[in-house]
């Protein structure tokens, strides 16, 4: 699994693209990737459901998958109770993937930078 963070739009999705296409897994399919994945989080928590089973179901069904998110924690302090905790959750499951991936990116203008 491979995890890549960084600010919005700043070339996350391109670079997933880049690594499922250059990483093939078994030679007939490229690796999948699951973009977004804070927003999956937020719509998971207004459900009322742990988001973080989610993301594992698809770490078990895609050993190999590309994970992007983007970057909550480096603005403003978010004014709604809702919006602070799904910032807080969002970094801790980040965290848990992290420690988990392979490889982790950040990517900021286009520029993709290994962290683990």
């Amino acid at each position: 699994m491979i995890l890549i963070t960084g600010g919005a739009y700043q070339g996350k999705s391109s670079f997933a693209g880049t690594l499922a296409e250059d990483a093939v897994c078994d030679k007939s399919e490229k690796r999948k990737i699951l973009e977004h994945i804070h927003l999956i989080i937020a719509t998971e928590m207004r459900e009322g459901r742990d988001p973080y089973p989610v993301l594992e179901r698809w770490m078990e069904a895609y050993p190999d998958i590309i994970f992007t998110v983007d970057e909550l924690g480096c603005g403003i302090v978010p004014a709604t109770a809702f919006d602070r905790e799904w910032r807080e959750t969002t970094g801790r499951i980040c965290c848990r993937l992290a420690q988990r991936a392979e490889a982790v990116y950040r990517v900021t203008c286009g520029i993709a930078v290994q962290i683990k």
